[in-house]
């Protein structure tokens, strides 16, 4: 069986672009006999992501002509047996496809979005899950979300979930620390990772860091403004680093106090699982798929000032800190490329024999 999956545009697009950037990887690497992935890409950029390894489709970067045209005369060049999309399928086509539905917030919390994002995505998306052979959730909470608001067959959903790229491994020489301060000037922070975005709860995390009182403590911010998020860190009083690469990324969670990952929502929450795969006391909020992410591996609390507060506090005690770190380390293990592969091609398989 052919797997096709379609890159994102440019790596910047976070959770999704590194699902899909994953995706490809554990496909390759849990293929059997007669298994064979190919990657269609629309931007150049998205090259530096994929494994070299892996046959490139390339089509255009216009929305419309490629769901219309390219992508279905891609597949069908390429023979494949089934496409894999994320949230909008091609148009029309014979060849069978599966879309990735990351979360329904623009259904659940339309006011986070743009009224152009609302419109598109709220016309598309519901097509394109009709239009799909399966349907593939990114974690157990997302995938029983997206039966319920989209009012689909349970059995037409599957969840595939994601792993921590191998860059994110903990720091046991302490180096990593020393790389931070040199890099980025901090010593003494609380990291969030993830574009800018109000469902991120930014502010809530900075009045939290303000409720600690700790002028020693700093508020380290990584990601890209994304709907209001200029204003979000604004108001942080934080250190905004921008976007950062992997290997400095890993030294950032390893040299962390703690890694909050405040969200209001998350169909998965990937921060969470880089962040304790790299040795980092984590603290999390129970929203979403967090928890199913975090397992025991954080402390996982109420997405408010006061209580992320009282749980970055915690995080911070010398006893819980390696509690957290030791136990994210172990939550993080079970989620593997070889996982991810596997459930994959089960799921992809249902296409097949539908």
């Amino acid at each position: 069986m052919d797997a096709h999956a379609v890159a994102q545009p440019t790596p910047g697009d976070a959770g999704n672009a590194r699902w899909i950037e994953n995706l490809i990887h554990a496909l390759v690497t849990t293929a059997g006999p007669g298994d064979d992935v190919v990657a269609m890409i629309a931007h150049d950029q998205a090259r530096e992501r994929i494994d070299p390894a892996v046959p490139l489709l390339e089509v255009t970067d216009r929305n419309a002509p490629r769901l219309l045209r390219g992508a279905p005369q891609a597949m069908r060049r390429a023979r494949a047996d089934v496409g894999v999309f994320n949230y909008v399928a091609p148009f029309r086509g014979r060849t069978p496809a599966a879309v990735v539905v990351h979360d329904a917030a623009f259904v659940t919390n339309p006011e986070w979005f743009s009224r152009r994002d609302r419109l598109v995505l709220g016309r598309l998306v519901p097509q394109a899950i009709r239009r799909a052979d399966i349907v593939i959730g990114v974690s157990n909470a997302e995938a029983a979300e997206i039966t319920d608001v989209f009012r689909i067959d349970p059995d037409r959903v599957h969840v595939v979930r994601t792993y921590p790229a191998p860059v994110f491994t903990p720091d046991p020489t302490g180096a990593a620390a020393d790389r931070v301060f040199a890099r980025f000037g901090l010593k003494r922070y609380v990291l969030a990772v993830g574009d800018i975005h109000p469902r991120k709860n930014i502010g809530a995390l900075a009045r939290a860091m303000a409720l600690i009182g700790d002028p020693d403590l700093e508020l380290a911010l990584v990601g890209r403004p994304a709907l209001g998020g200029e204003q979000i860190v604004r108001g942080a009083r934080a250190h905004w680093l921008g976007r950062v690469d992997d290997p400095h990324l890993a030294d950032l969670y390893r040299a962390a106090a703690v890694v909050a990952v405040p969200s209001l929502y998350e169909g998965f929450g990937l921060p969470i699982l880089e962040a304790m795969a790299s040795g980092a006391p984590v603290v999390a909020s129970n929203r979403g798929a967090m928890p199913e992410v975090a397992g025991d591996g954080a402390i996982i609390t109420d997405p408010t000032p006061n209580a992320l507060a009282v749980a970055i506090r915690e995080a911070m005690e010398p006893a819980t800190a390696d509690r957290l770190r030791t136990a994210g380390v172990s939550q993080a293990a079970a989620f593997t490329d070889r996982a991810m592969g596997e459930a994959a091609w089960r799921a992809l398989g249902r296409t097949m024999a539908a």
